[in-house]
């Protein structure tokens, strides 16, 4: 009887352990951006043989010395195609990407860094020209205005090149100048469901502060109810004082290196007529005119898209992902972003265009973003 005890004791142990294990694991794929073996991006003594370990970079520079944090390198090894690491986003290829407006191809939602690489196209026009990926430059961002980003000066800009994170880059925690402590932790405490930008792995692509929904496959696939979800803010003619006003937004992040660009001041209002193009303006409040046909012709006529067309898209007060907009007054579910028509990294186009503007009309309507708010101009 005794044995008979013991043995069942025995079982339920198991069983508890087994559930904790189970458990974890669900935990750990549900709420962590990293899954894998952790040799995947890391190595203990990057050493093989009695020799360093190198690696190889889009454009064929070899490396050899050890990273920061134990991993095999950096941001742009990482996230090139040249890693191997799988479930990452590649935004660093060796030879040009296939790019088509409109449809699904191999290009990431924020685009991919060869049109300005070294080894790529070398164009500082078709993107960010960041450290160790476009020739050294040191100048303000064009639309720079100090007043809207206090950790960063005028004379920062004249010595620092653009890097992936940290003070003078997008991700990470904007007050470290180091580009590898900007962003520690963030990987392996990230929740792609919850982004609400209360800490650096809850931000939004690790964007400090900034909120929003992670397509999972960053947008490689898309489709009308398959997309990143931008949060943003509807301040059309509303009296204040940017850019704190919209913090949290795709546009808020865009507007403090690009303030000017972001936001021209006329008695703390927008502009009439428009000075720069409009952001944070929800189009339901011209839905009278021709922005209430958003996506206009690309309504099923270019990617099976229905309501939504992800290659020019329009955030939501919720930063959730919709499959329609421009569903009433006070919806804030169609407000125009800074990356409706630009992406963040590099496209083949002056400007990180998404679409090829300056060839238009010499191109079809349908490799025109332009028409899916202006509708009425094809």
């Amino acid at each position: 009887m005794k044995e008979m005890e013991e043995w069942k004791f025995f079982n339920i142990k198991v069983w508890i352990l087994l559930f904790l294990i189970s458990f974890l694991l669900i935990y750990k794929q549900a709420c962590s951006k990293v899954s894998g073996h952790c040799s995947d991006c890391h190595t203990m003594h990057c050493s093989q043989s009695g020799q360093p370990l190198s690696i190889e970079y889009p454009g064929g520079a070899i490396a050899t010395n050890p990273f920061p944090a134990l991993t095999k390198g950096d941001c742009i090894f990482c996230h090139s195609d040249k890693s191997g690491i799988s479930n990452v986003p590649i935004v660093v290829s060796s030879s040009e990407p296939t790019y088509i407006f409109g449809t699904t191809d191999n290009v990431t939602a924020g685009g991919d860094f060869w049109w300005v690489a070294t080894w790529g196209n070398n164009s500082d026009s078709k993107g960010h020209d960041v450290k160790g990926i476009a020739l050294e430059s040191y100048k303000e961002p064009p639309g720079w205005d100090s007043s809207y980003d206090s950790r960063r000066s005028d004379a920062d800009w004249g010595s620092n090149q653009l890097t992936c994170s940290g003070k003078y880059g997008c991700h990470g925690n904007p007050s470290e100048v180091n580009p590898v402590k900007a962003i520690l932790g963030a990987h392996h405490g990230h929740n792609s469901t919850s982004c609400d930008g209360s800490t650096l792995a809850k931000s939004y692509r690790f964007l400090l502060g900034i909120k929003g929904t992670e397509d999972p496959d960053w947008e490689k696939d898309w489709s009308a109810s398959d997309h990143n979800g931008y949060y943003a803010v509807d301040l059309y003619n509303q009296s204040v004082n940017r850019p704190g006003s919209n913090s949290g937004s795709i546009n808020y992040l865009c507007g403090e290196c690009h303030g000017k660009f972001h936001w021209e001041t006329a008695n703390n209002t927008y502009a009439s007529p428009w000075l720069r193009h409009p952001t944070d303006i929800d189009m339901n409040n011209v839905s009278n005119k021709e922005y209430g046909n958003y996506p206009g012709l690309f309504n099923g006529t270019v990617g099976g898209v229905k309501n939504y067309f992800p290659e020019v898209p329009v955030g939501n007060k919720d930063g959730a992902v919709l499959s329609q907009v421009l569903t009433g007054s006070g919806a804030d579910d169609a407000i125009v972003l800074c990356v409706s028509c630009h992406r963040a990294h590099a496209t083949p186009y002056d400007s990180i265009l998404r679409w090829d503007y300056k060839r238009w009309p010499g191109i079809s309507d349908n490799q025109n973003g332009c028409l899916a708010c202006h509708t009425t101009k094809y």
